[in-house]
């Protein structure tokens, strides 16, 4: 068994690692603070569980990188099953018809239905780049991203509110954003890394800054409830 060398993996740390424990660790805290009936709400709950599983698997990522040991395992359970299982759950949270969130209910057991059908077949391994799991997830969130917006502009709730007020838009325009820009450099990285490195170069940042704003604005979502409660200010209503 080889020795782990912490030292390396103080060494790995970057700034991105680091600024997304952060993150989880500040929704942990203003978690800790909310009233008890928003500590309930699916929004809260499923923001807050996204922003600890980013910062876990970055950081296990990161550790076994350090430590020369294969990686690519975990992104692909985590990023490309677990967090995309949560952000269509988030998703759902958001919307108001009861045929739309079966809808996104199929969805999820279809993804993860056809994700195990590959990964038995030996059509995709857990430790390859992910690409065609990252393909399927992201259609499947676009779709759920597709259903909130529908909504959005056909439904009469929500004729009286203002969306820029609404936390359940900006987090399925981040969302949206996040998953339709980060896909085609994640499907790409090998061929530029190999063929375009200073592309790569100019692209790996990304996605990261992506992530960054989108765990950023989940954040901001957990703690609004807060805000509302001491400061009788809403930063966005969840």
């Amino acid at each position: 068994m080889n020795q782990v060398n912490l030292n390396l993996f103080y060494e790995r740390l970057g700034y991105y690692q680091l600024v997304l424990v952060g993150i989880a660790i500040a929704g942990l805290f203003g978690y800790s603070f909310l009233p008890k009936d928003a500590k309930k709400g699916e929004t809260v709950i499923l923001s807050l569980g996204i922003l600890i599983l980013i910062g876990f698997y970055e950081s296990t990522a990161t550790f076994l990188a350090s430590q020369k040991s294969e990686n690519a395992w975990v992104y692909n359970l985590f990023n490309g099953h677990l967090v995309a299982v949560f952000f269509l759950l988030l998703i759902r949270s958001f919307l108001k018809r009861e045929s739309h969130k079966k809808t996104v209910n199929i969805l999820v057991v279809l993804f993860l239905l056809i994700s195990l059908v590959l990964h038995l077949s030996g059509f995709v391994h857990y430790n390859d780049g992910g690409e065609y799991i990252s393909f399927l997830n992201t259609i499947l969130i676009l779709c759920s991203c597709g259903l909130y917006f529908f909504e959005l502009i056909t439904l009469d709730d929500f004729l009286d509110i203002d969306p820029l007020k609404e936390f359940s838009f900006w987090a399925s325009t981040a969302i949206l954003f996040y998953f339709s820009s980060s896909f085609m450099i994640y499907i790409s990285y090998r061929y530029l890394y190999t063929h375009h490195l200073n592309i790569f170069l100019m692209t790996e940042e990304i996605p990261r800054t992506m992530t960054l704003l989108c765990n950023l604005l989940l954040c901001i979502g957990i703690y609004s409830p807060v805000i509302k409660d001491r400061f009788k200010l809403e930063i966005v209503h969840v």
